[in-house]
């Protein structure tokens, strides 16, 4: 799992949006796409506009790897998924 330090976790919570790469099975990353995250203590979250046919979120579902970038940050990451309720 991802390891956040405050600094990175305090940039990426005063930029607008993050820029997202999901890791495809073939171990190349997606296109990023900008999502709107929020941080909650020193975790991240974010949401899938279209759900779960968003193409970014079913190859993030299927392999639970990718990249980000915002605010400075440019971090390799590990996606867990999380439900409501």
């Amino acid at each position: 799992m991802t390891t956040w330090t405050y600094a990175e976790l305090d940039r990426i919570a005063e930029a607008d949006e993050l820029q997202m790469a999901a890791l495809r099975d073939n171990g190349t990353l997606r296109k990023p796409v900008p999502v709107w995250v929020v941080r909650d203590g020193h975790d991240l979250y974010v949401r899938s506009f279209r759900g779960t046919d968003g193409g970014w979120w079913r190859t993030a579902r299927a392999s639970h790897a990718g990249h980000v970038r915002s605010g400075g940050v440019d971090k390799d990451v590990t996606f867990v998924e999380r439900t409501c309720g």
